[in-house]
């Protein structure tokens, strides 16, 4: 399970840190998994910093899953780079991701950080607060190993994750690690009908259309749960040929009690393709994954947000999502929501339970939101 992540200086993000470790509230109990709450919601004004999160998740995916010679740091904050070219102080031009984690009861913590100059500043992975590898300055020391080699001869942007994850294959530290990594999916609902919305290793050669027929019989099931949502499935039609070539064709048939009649695929809503392709990701996803959804508004309506809530819990998936959606609230404990907020260039996230404790079961959120009342506590915290 992912306890924490912390983002220092990548977009316009001074430091932000999402955690999933639960507090000390008696309500709402059905979004706790053991220690942990989920899902994780982000809001914000626009131009707050959220897209900045998702952003640099999927930054820190590309590096496990992108070709070498596409390999790209951190994108750090603009503001900071102009500062760097007066002083030369690489240290403003340094962008990291530290991720807290758990599997089988052991304790994780790694670390990664570029520099903008296009190499990996820093890397290391601990296990149980004890260093397992370590990765700096193109030399890394693998301790398991008890060894020290210079990397000179590889990619500057390649992690020693990734490479020793295809090297040391009999190592099941360095292998459970890598994989638990590999489950991290990042999906921006916003471009899904214009292609590449999805940063992920799982999904990387996944054609989506393919996707939505293979899961549409589970995804249907779902929506006959959804309240006042059209219920569909997706199929895949007989092969025609057009040109002399073979040619799949896609059609979506809608049922609403005796109603069951097709339609071609690209007649579907965009709402409703939307709903299909984050249900089919997520059924697709293995358990104990990770999904980052941004813009996540776009597919769901506020009539089946719990309902959504309902299938992240029981396929045993954390998820961190970006929304506008103020009835989401209504749904979340004061643990599980992040704000975002951007001052003087910079973006920092405040959790609701650490800025405004004592919030109890009775109190409407969602009001206090509105009402601008956690504005007010962000600038007095500042």
């Amino acid at each position: 399970m992912l306890e924490k992540i912390t983002i220092k200086n990548i977009n316009s993000i001074d430091t932000c840190e999402i955690d999933f470790k639960k507090g000390n509230y008696k309500f709402l109990e059905k979004n706790i998994n053991g220690e942990y709450v989920n899902p994780i919601v982000i809001y914000g004004h626009n131009g707050s910093g959220k897209s900045s999160f998702m952003n640099a998740i999927a930054f820190f995916i590309a590096l496990f899953n992108t070709p070498v010679d596409l390999l790209q740091p951190f994108l750090v904050n603009n503001f900071l780079f102009e500062d760097y070219k007066k002083n030369k102080n690489e240290d403003l031009i340094k962008g990291s991701i530290n991720l807290f984690f758990e599997i089988d009861n052991d304790k994780y913590e790694y670390f990664l950080e570029t520099s903008r100059l296009g190499y990996i500043s820093s890397e290391y992975l601990k296990v149980n607060n004890k260093a397992y590898l370590e990765n700096k300055k193109r030399k890394y020391t693998y301790l398991a190993r008890n060894y020290t080699k210079n990397t000179e001869n590889s990619s500057p942007l390649i992690p020693l994750l990734r490479i020793l994850s295809s090297q040391e294959i009999n190592d099941s530290v360095i292998q459970k690690v890598s994989s638990y990594i590999r489950s991290f999916v990042e999906v921006n609902v916003n471009f899904i009908n214009r292609g590449a919305f999805v940063a992920s290793n799982i999904f990387n050669n996944t054609n989506l259309i393919d996707l939505l027929v293979s899961k549409s019989n589970d995804v249907k099931k779902l929506l006959e749960n959804y309240s006042n949502f059209p219920v569909y499935s997706i199929v895949k039609d007989n092969v025609n040929k057009i040109n002399g070539l073979l040619s799949p064709q896609y059609s979506v048939i809608l049922e609403d009690g005796d109603f069951k009649r097709k339609l071609p695929l690209q007649m579907l809503s965009t709402g409703m393709q939307n709903q299909s392709t984050l249900l089919s990701l997520i059924l697709s996803m293995p358990e104990n994954g990770v999904m980052f959804i941004d813009e996540a508004d776009i597919a769901l309506h506020p009539s089946i947000i719990e309902s959504f809530f309902d299938v992240i819990r029981s396929r045993k998936i954390q998820v961190v999502l970006t929304l506008h959606n103020t009835y989401a609230m209504q749904s979340l404990r004061p643990d599980q929501i992040y704000f975002a907020k951007w001052k003087k260039g910079f973006s920092k996230f405040y959790r609701l339970s650490k800025i405004y404790p004592n919030i109890r079961e009775i109190n409407n959120i969602e009001k206090m939101y509105l009402s601008t009342l956690f504005d007010e506590v962000m600038d007095d915290n500042e």
